[in-house]
C-alpha cells in the first residue's frame, strides 16, 4: 500500500524542469526475482554502457551492459515503477549461443554485450542489436560484429548477420551497393544508430579492436538481409571534412570517432553530436540527409577541445553550444521534436553534469540545467518525489529513453550507478526563436467504421490544432490525437496547425486519409449440415457461439453441433464483414442426394428455368441471391403433384446466382448462370 501511495503522490507532484530519483541506487546489486514476474523489489545491477530500447507501449528495456559484462534482458514499466527480469543467464560473463544464422530459436541468446553496442527499434517495434565489446560463441572477449533481432512477441532472438567470433574485419563491397557478402567489422564504443522510415537500420563510426577509429556509415536492409557501405571511408582514422556550416556536400564527413549522442528529426534525417578519437575531442553537431546521402556540419566549432558557450540559462541562442564531450549516450527527443543531451566526458577527463536542448527549427542551443561545474555528486532527495534540488550528478556511459508522455528517463553510467531518474521537460526553458514546423504521420488507409491514431512529428511547437473533415471527432488539440474514426468510404483531408510564441505553421495534406469501400455484403445459407457464405472474399473465419473454430477458414462450414454460427469475411483491403445464422439444427438429413436432390435446367439459362425438387404438395420458400449475397427474388410457392415449378428469370442481369428452396427446417441450394438470349 505504501508503494502505491508514493507513486500517486510523485505522479501528481512532478513538475516541469525537475528531476526525480525513481528507483535503484549507486553500486546496486541486482535483484532478479522470478523471470517474467514484475516486482517493486527487482532491479538490474549497476550498469555502464548498456543497450537500451523503448517498446511501443512505452516500457523501457535494457540488455547487457558492463559492471562485469552482462547478457540479461530487463523491462521497466514507468506506470507501475517496477522492473522485470525478462531473460538471460542471470550471471555475468555469458558466452553467446548463436544457433543457426537466420533461424529463431528459444535457445538462442547473445553473449554479454557492452561498451557501446549499436541498438535499433524497427518499425514493427522489435529490437535489434549490433556489435559492442562482448563474448562470442567460443567464450572469447573482444569487438563483435554480430547483428541480432529480438522478436518481442515471443522474446526469441535470431542471429541475423555478421560473425559469431570477435575481432572480424569488415567486407565493404561496392560503395552504396548492398550485397549478401558485405558486413561491418567488429565495432564498439558507439551509439550513433538509427532506423529510417523505410525500416532500414543505420549506424556510424565507432572503434574496432586496438583502439582504431572509423567514420563509415552502414545501412542494413531488413527485408533483404544485406548490408551496404553508404558513406565515409573504408580506411580507418579518416579526418573531419567540415565544409560550410549548414550546407551539405558529398565531401563533408565527421572524422573517425567514437560517437554516442544521436537523434532522428521529423523529416527522418539523422543527427549526431560530439565524440572523440582520443586526439580530437569534438563539440560539433552534424546532420545526415537520407535524400542526398550527404552530411552537413550544423553547429559548434570545427576545432578540438572546445569549452562551449552556455549563454543565459533557459535562453536559446545560435551562439550557444555545449562543450566537447564523448560517452554522452544519454540523449532524448521531446514531443516538439527538439533534442536534449546530458553529461558525458570531456577532453580533460572531467565528468559532466549539464543538460542541453537543441532547437531544430532555429538551429539554437539552450543550457537547460544541471551544472557547468563538472564532477558533482548526485542529489537524490526523496525517492519518487520531484524537487528542483534533485540532480543526477556527473556521469558518462548512462543510457536513456523517452516515455509515451514525453518524460525523459536515464539509468546508470560510470561509476557503478544503478539508479533510475526521470526528468519532465519544461517547454518554457529554451523557447526557440524560429517558427514551428508542422508534420505528422498516421496509418492512413483504413476500413470504413474504423479509427486511426495520429503521430505528431512537428518541430518546435508548443500547441496544436487538428482538423479532420469527415471524421468523429473532427477536431482536436491533443499532441497525438487517438481514435479518430471514419464511418464512410472516401478520401479526406487532414490539417495540422503547429503553434509557438513566434507564430504558426499550417500543414494540410489533401486526400491524406483513404477509407476503403464497404466490403461486399455477406449472408449464410444452410443446406443440410453445411453452412455457405458468399464466395469471393480473400479469407474466411467461422465461429460457433462466439468462439473461433480452429481451421474453419473456407467459405463453407459443416456444422457439427446445433447453435449459433457466424463467419467473418475479409476482402483484399483487409476489411471485414460479418454474417450470422442462429438456431442452426445440426444432423438434418441432406436433401441434395437421391430422389430428393434439387436440379435446375437449363443451366445456363436466359428466360425460363425448371426446378426439379422431388418434393410434392408442400409449401416452400424460394430465394434467389446474386454473387455478392443480395436477395433479388423471394417468393412462397405451393408445389403441386409434379414438384417442378417453372420460374421466369428474364429480368435478372447476366451473371451467377444462388437459388435456395426452404421447406420446414431443410434448405436445398444450388447455383445457376443467367445469360443473354441467343
Amino acid at each position: 500500500m505504501t508503494v502505491i501511495f508514493q507513486f500517486v503522490i510523485s505522479a501528481a507532484s512532478a513538475q516541469p524542469g525537475e528531476w526525480t530519483w525513481m528507483h535503484g541506487s549507486a553500486n546496486a546489486v541486482a535483484v532478479y526475482g522470478t523471470m517474467g514476474v514484475p516486482s517493486p523489489l527487482n532491479h538490474p545491477p549497476s550498469l555502464y554502457e548498456a543497450c537500451e530500447f523503448t517498446d511501443q507501449q512505452g516500457n523501457l528495456w535494457i540488455f547487457g551492459g558492463d559492471g562485469n559484462l552482462y547478457a540479461d534482458l530487463w523491462k521497466f514499466d514507468p506506470v507501475t515503477i517496477e522492473w522485470t527480469w525478462m531473460g538471460g543467464p542471470g550471471v555475468a560473463q555469458a558466452c553467446g549461443n548463436y544457433g543457426v544464422k537466420g533461424v529463431p530459436a528459444a535457445t538462442n541468446w547473445p553473449g554479454s554485450h557492452a561498451y557501446g553496442s549499436f541498438t535499433f527499434v524497427d518499425n514493427s517495434g522489435d529490437f535489434w542489436l549490433f556489435g559492442g565489446w562482448g563474448i562470442d560463441a567460443t567464450c572469447n572477449v573482444g569487438a563483435l560484429n554480430d547483428l541480432w533481432h529480438l522478436d518481442l512477441s515471443t522474446l526469441t532472438w535470431t542471429w541475423m548477420s555478421g560473425d559469431n567470433l570477435t575481432s572480424q574485419n569488415g567486407v565493404y563491397g561496392t560503395f552504396q551497393v548492398p550485397d549478401p557478402l558485405n558486413k561491418p567489422g567488429g565495432r564498439l564504443e558507439g551509439a550513433t544508430s538509427w532506423t529510417d522510415n523505410n525500416n532500414n537500420l543505420w549506424f556510424f563510426g565507432g572503434e574496432s579492436a586496438g583502439g582504431v577509429q572509423w567514420n563509415d556509415m552502414w545501412k542494413y536492409d531488413i527485408a533483404s538481409n544485406q548490408w551496404a557501405w553508404m558513406n565515409g571511408s573504408n580506411v580507418s582514422s579518416a579526418p573531419n571534412v567540415y565544409g560550410t556550416k549548414g550546407v551539405s556536400n558529398p565531401a563533408n564527413t565527421p572524422g573517425a570517432r567514437q560517437a554516442y549522442c544521436r537523434w532522428k528529426d521529423a523529416a527522418g534525417d539523422f543527427w549526431l553530436f560530439g565524440g572523440t578519437d582520443y586526439s580530437y575531442y569534438a563539440g560539433d553537431l552534424w546532420k545526415f540527409s537520407l535524400t542526398t546521402n550527404e552530411w552537413a556540419w550544423m553547429s559548434g566549432p570545427n576545432t578540438s577541445s572546445s569549452s562551449g558557450n552556455a549563454g543565459t540559462q533557459c535562453v536559446s541562442d545560435t551562439l550557444n553550444f555545449p562543450g566537447n564531450r564523448y560517452e554522452n549516450r544519454a540523449a532524448w527527443k521531446d514531443l516538439n521534436g527538439d533534442f536534449y543531451l546530458y553529461g558525458g566526458r570531456d577532453n580533460g577527463t572531467s565528468t559532466l553534469n549539464d543538460l542541453w536542448k537543441y532547437c531544430v527549427a532555429g538551429n539554437e542551443w539552450t543550457f537547460v540545467g544541471g551544472s557547468l561545474t563538472p564532477n558533482l555528486p548526485p542529489v537524490y532527495g526523496t525517492i519518487q518525489v520531484s524537487s528542483p534540488l534533485n540532480f543526477p550528478g556527473a556521469r558518462f556511459g548512462a543510457i536513456s529513453w523517452t516515455d509515451l508522455s514525453g518524460n525523459f528517463w536515464m539509468y546508470g553510467g560510470f561509476t557503478s550507478l544503478g539508479d533510475l531518474w526521470r526528468y519532465v521537460p519544461d517547454p518554457s526553458c529554451g523557447i526557440c526563436s524560429g517558427l514551428p514546423t508542422a508534420a505528422f504521420t498516421a496509418p492512413n488507409h483504413i476500413c470504413p467504421g474504423t479509427c486511426t491514431d495520429f503521430n505528431n512529428i512537428s518541430v518546435s511547437a508548443t500547441s496544436y490544432f487538428w482538423n479532420f473533415p469527415g471524421a468523429n471527432p473532427n477536431t482536436s488539440t491533443d499532441v497525438n490525437p487517438a481514435n479518430i474514426c471514419y464511418s464512410s468510404p472516401g478520401s479526406y483531408d487532414v490539417t495540422l496547425i503547429a503553434v509557438n510564441a513566434n507564430g504558426s505553421d499550417t500543414l494540410t495534406l489533401l486526400n491524406y486519409m483513404t477509407v476503403y469501400p464497404y466490403p461486399p455484403p455477406q449472408g449464410i445459407l444452410q443446406s443440410g449440415d453445411t453452412l455457405f457464405s458468399n464466395q469471393g472474399s480473400v479469407s474466411y473465419q467461422w465461429y460457433y457461439g462466439g468462439n473461433l473454430i480452429p481451421g474453419a477458414t473456407n467459405y463453407y462450414y459443416v456444422a457439427t453441433a446445433s447453435g449459433d454460427y457466424n463467419v467473418v469475411c475479409t476482402d483484399n483491403n483487409n476489411c471485414e464483414v460479418e454474417a450470422a445464422i442462429f438456431d442452426v439444427i445440426a444432423g438434418i438429413p441432406s436433401l441434395l442426394s437421391g430422389n430428393q436432390a434439387m436440379e435446375l435446367f437449363p443451366n445456363p439459362a436466359s428466360n425460363l428455368v425448371l426446378l426439379k425438387t422431388g418434393l410434392k404438395n408442400i409449401s416452400v420458400e424460394i430465394v434467389i441471391c446474386n454473387a455478392i449475397g443480395e436477395t433479388v427474388f423471394k417468393s412462397l410457392e405451393e408445389l403441386d403433384n409434379d414438384g417442378e415449378p417453372e420460374m421466369d428469370i428474364s429480368n435478372l442481369s447476366n451473371g451467377m446466382y444462388w437459388i435456395s428452396l426452404t421447406v420446414k427446417e431443410t434448405v436445398l441450394r444450388t447455383r445457376f448462370v443467367k445469360t443473354a438470349p441467343h
